[in-house]
C-alpha cells in the first residue's frame, strides 16, 4: 500500500510538472509569437471584424494606403510607386506576409479596443476605425530605386540609417500591384512577387562576407595587417582548389590590399588560418545561425555551417560561398555595424502608431542590437571599405558627385563634390520617381 501511494504521490508531482512547464511554454510562446498569430490572416477576428483599416503613410507624411468611404482600400495613385512598396504595404488579401496590412492588421482595424470606445461609438452609429501606422520608409526613394533597377532582374536593396536602424527603402524583385488582387481576380501576378527577398531572400553572400572574415582575422590576430600573401590566380590544396575572378594573379599584397581587390586566395588562407570554430564565433556574432525576433517584422535566419566537411568547405565560407546564407537586410545590418563603429542597430520599421483621437499609442525607438567590433577595428575596416570604393573593386559603387569621407564614425557622411551628379538632389529624384501626386486612388 505504501509503494502504490508513492507512486500516485510521483505521478502527482509528474503531471504537476507537465502542466506547469506547459502553461510557461504557452505564455512564453504567446509572448513572442501573439503578435504573429494576432495578425495571420487566418485569424476569425480579423475576418469578422467590420472596422475600417486605419492609414498607412510614410516617413513624411505621404498616404500609401488609406480607406474610402465606401470601405475600399486604397493605394497611392502612381501605380510605379504602388508596385514598388507592393511587399512593404502588403495587401489585404495577405499574400505579402510581410507587409504592414498583413503583419500589422490587428492594430490597422484595432481589433482591441475597449469595449466602452466601441459602444459609445455604436450609440454615435460610427463604424469603428483602426489606428494608423506610420513607417521609416521613404516612398519616393523606394520608388526611385524600383525604377532604377535593372528591368528582368530579381533580387533586393535594402536601405538604412546606420546609426538609428530606420528602414529608408526595401525595394524586392519581382513586384506587384495590390489592386491586381482586389480589382483583378484573375490578374497574372508572379508567384515570388510576394517575397520580400530583402528579409525571406536567403543568398550566398560572395564577396561581401569578406568583411565578416576580414573582422575576424583582426580580431582574433593583431599581427594581421603586417602580413604578406602570395596570390597567383589559384590556390590548390588538399581536397580542391581556390580561384580568383577571371584567374588573376595579385602576386604579393598585404591585407588591406587583398580587401581592396577581393582576393580570394587570401581570404581562403585567411579563413584556413583562423579555423572553422574562430571564423564561426565571428559570424554568429554578427547574428549568423541566430533567431531573429523584431517586433516590426519576421525576417528569416542567416546560416553559417556549424561544421564542414574537409577543408574545402573551410575554405569557400571564408570568401562568402558554399553554406553560407544571408538575406539582404542582415548584411546591411553587418555593414552598417561598421559605420557605427562596430554597433549592430536593430533595424526599425515603425516608426509611429496612431489612435483615431490622434494620440499616437507606440512610437519606434532606436535600439542596439549588440556591439559586434571593437571600435578599432570597425575603424580599420571601415577605411578598407572606402579605398574599395575609391580604387578596388567596389569602384562601380561610388556615387558619382559624392564621396564618402573615412575616419571616425561620427565623421561618417556623403559629402558633395564641388560638381554634384544632376541626380544628387533628394528632391529631384522624388520628382522623378513620383511624377503622379500621391493622394489614394486609381
Amino acid at each position: 500500500m505504501k509503494e502504490l501511494r508513492r507512486n500516485m504521490r510521483l505521478v502527482g508531482a509528474l503531471l504537476v510538472v507537465m502542466f506547469v512547464g506547459l502553461a510557461a511554454w504557452f505564455a512564453m510562446t504567446v509572448f513572442t509569437q501573439g503578435s504573429i498569430w494576432a495578425s495571420d490572416v487566418r485569424n476569425n477576428r480579423l475576418r469578422a471584424s467590420n472596422s475600417l483599416r486605419g492609414d498607412i503613410t510614410d516617413r513624411d507624411g505621404n498616404l500609401l494606403a488609406t480607406t474610402a468611404e465606401d470601405g475600399s482600400r486604397q493605394y497611392t495613385q502612381n501605380a510605379a510607386a504602388r508596385r514598388a512598396l507592393s511587399q512593404t504595404v502588403g495587401d489585404t488579401a495577405g499574400m505579402s506576409g510581410t507587409g504592414i496590412e498583413t503583419f500589422f492588421s490587428a492594430t490597422l482595424l484595432d481589433i482591441s479596443a475597449s469595449l466602452t470606445d466601441r459602444l459609445s461609438e455604436l450609440f454615435a452609429s460610427k463604424q469603428h476605425v483602426g489606428s494608423s501606422i506610420q513607417i521609416t520608409v521613404d516612398g519616393p526613394l523606394q520608388a526611385y530605386i524600383a525604377d532604377k533597377f535593372p528591368e528582368g532582374y530579381r533580387g533586393a536593396v535594402c536601405v538604412t540609417n546606420y546609426r538609428t536602424g530606420e528602414i529608408l527603402a526595401m525595394v524586392s524583385m519581382p513586384s506587384y500591384d495590390p489592386y491586381d488582387l482586389t480589382g483583378h481576380p484573375n490578374a497574372n501576378v508572379e508567384d515570388t512577387a510576394y517575397l520580400n527577398r530583402c528579409l525571406q531572400g536567403l543568398y550566398t553572400p560572395g564577396s561581401v562576407f569578406k568583411i565578416v572574415t576580414l573582422a575576424s582575422a583582426l580580431s582574433n590576430d593583431a599581427a594581421v595587417t603586417g602580413q604578406s600573401f602570395s596570390c597567383a590566380g589559384e590556390w590548390a590544396y588538399e581536397g580542391g582548389r581556390v580561384v580568383c575572378a577571371g584567374n588573376t594573379a595579385h602576386g604579393t599584397l598585404n591585407l588591406k590590399t587583398a580587401f581592396m581587390r577581393s582576393c580570394n586566395v587570401t581570404f581562403g588562407k585567411l579563413a584556413y588560418q583562423l579555423g572553422l570554430e574562430r571564423l564561426r564565433a565571428t559570424a554568429e556574432t554578427f547574428g549568423f545561425n541566430e533567431n531573429f525576433k523584431f517586433g516590426d517584422f519576421v525576417i528569416y535566419n542567416s546560416a553559417f555551417p556549424t561544421q564542414v566537411s574537409g577543408m574545402n568547405g573551410l575554405v569557400w565560407a571564408g570568401i562568402g560561398q558554399g553554406e553560407v546564407l544571408v538575406t539582404p537586410l542582415h548584411m546591411a545590418m553587418i555593414s552598417g555595424a561598421v559605420a557605427n563603429g562596430g554597433t549592430m542597430m536593430k533595424p526599425l520599421l515603425i516608426d509611429r502608431v496612431v489612435n483615431t483621437q490622434g494620440a499616437a499609442t507606440a512610437t519606434g525607438k532606436s535600439e542596439v542590437y549588440r556591439q559586434v567590433l571593437d571600435p578599432q577595428i570597425a575603424d580599420i575596416i571601415a577605411d578598407f571599405m572606402y579605398q574599395t570604393v575609391e580604387s578596388g573593386t567596389a569602384a562601380r559603387a561610388a556615387i558619382r558627385g559624392y564621396r564618402v569621407t573615412p575616419g571616425s564614425p561620427a565623421s561618417y557622411r556623403t559629402t558633395p563634390t564641388p560638381t554634384p551628379s544632376p541626380w544628387s538632389s533628394r528632391a529631384a529624384a522624388r520628382a522623378r520617381a513620383c511624377p503622379a501626386s500621391w493622394p489614394p486612388g486609381r
